[in-house]
């Protein structure tokens, strides 16, 4: 992408390592083009392309990384640089050419496209079949210090647009990932980023993209307009049913419910990765749309990786 490969690299980088499979996975051209050209940030300063810039933050985001740890990173670590296309003298960007970069991201639904661009590439290749959407959400706790009680409304937060939201038992201030994920191989097809007092079922609809078999969810996200809504579409419905005080559950509903569960809990899959590997159970961000981008790398890091496990799945030792 930028300098020449030496003789030097290629002795240096014989090995494959998990980030060559990735690059693999998926055609980086059309991503390339998605993104364009850039204008430098100023005379004397490296512009560096935006399909690099978009590796580096995959690679800060893989490995839970601020942009300046990203940063040195960059600089220090072979398998980085050849990921992102840097060869052993390239200058690396710096943690404000990251930050920038992110911003441009947010332009345009720019980082969406790059993200349906992915998803689309993977349809291509079989990875997602269509046979069931599995959607649900999840909470993601905000970078700024809450208020002190859900209905404090003295101190605003610095955060302004993070909301309190309630699940259950379960109170968080913050925002709430959306997902609609295949069920093949649990790779994600939709998502939706939004402040967490949204209920899970208002952005439902559009987890539901209308080409699979079947719709799966637990009890929040079904209601009888839904299911009519599935029905004309030709989708089954697999929402879990819901009890009230009037209409207690039959026999053959819970039945249903617990082969459901079954299925739709691989849907927890993504989740488990944003905060386990990609250390977003807090967020890093104090605005929406931030925040909102960077839960969207996170989505086109996922379906790297989870594809790239698929295609390239590690032998087991004999």
């Amino acid at each position: 992408m930028l300098g020449q490969l030496s003789l030097a690299d290629g002795l240096v980088w014989s090995d494959v390592t998990e980030l060559d499979q990735i690059s693999r996975v998926i055609d980086w051209v059309p991503i390339k083009a998605l993104l364009g050209q850039r204008s430098g940030p100023g005379r004397g300063n490296i512009s560096y392309p935006a399909e690099a810039l978009l590796r580096c933050l995959l690679l800060g985001v893989w490995n839970n990384l601020s942009d300046p740890s990203l940063e040195a990173q960059l600089r220090d670590r072979l398998s980085f640089r050849r990921f992102a296309g840097f060869s052993l003298s390239d200058p690396t960007p710096d943690h404000s050419t990251l930050w920038r970069f992110r911003e441009e991201l947010k332009c345009d639904g720019l980082i969406d496209r790059v993200f349906y661009e992915i998803t689309r590439q993977l349809e291509q290749k079989g990875l997602i079949v269509k046979r069931g959407t599995l959607i649900d959400a999840s909470f993601m706790q905000a970078a700024a210090r809450p208020p002190a009680k859900p209905e404090a409304t003295a101190r605003p937060s610095v955060d302004g647009e993070a909301r309190w939201g309630r699940k259950g038992n379960k109170t968080v201030f913050g925002y709430k990932v959306h997902n609609g994920v295949d069920d093949a191989h649990t790779l994600i097809r939709r998502m939706d980023f939004t402040d967490a007092s949204v209920t899970d079922t208002e952005p439902a609809d559009g987890l539901i993209i209308g080409d699979e078999k079947a719709a799966y969810g637990d009890q929040a996200y079904y209601t009888h307009a839904r299911h009519a809504r599935l029905k004309q579409a030709g989708i089954k419905d697999r929402l879990m049913h819901r009890a009230n005080k009037h209409h207690p559950l039959t026999p053959r509903q819970k039945q249903r419910n617990r082969l459901i569960s079954k299925v739709r809990a691989a849907v927890e899959r993504p989740f488990a990765v944003f905060k386990q590997r990609y250390g977003m159970r807090r967020l890093r961000f104090f605005n929406l749309a931030t925040n909102r981008t960077q839960c969207m790398l996170a989505g086109c890091g996922y379906n790297l990786q989870r594809a790239a496990a698929v295609l390239f799945p590690k032998r087991k030792p004999a």
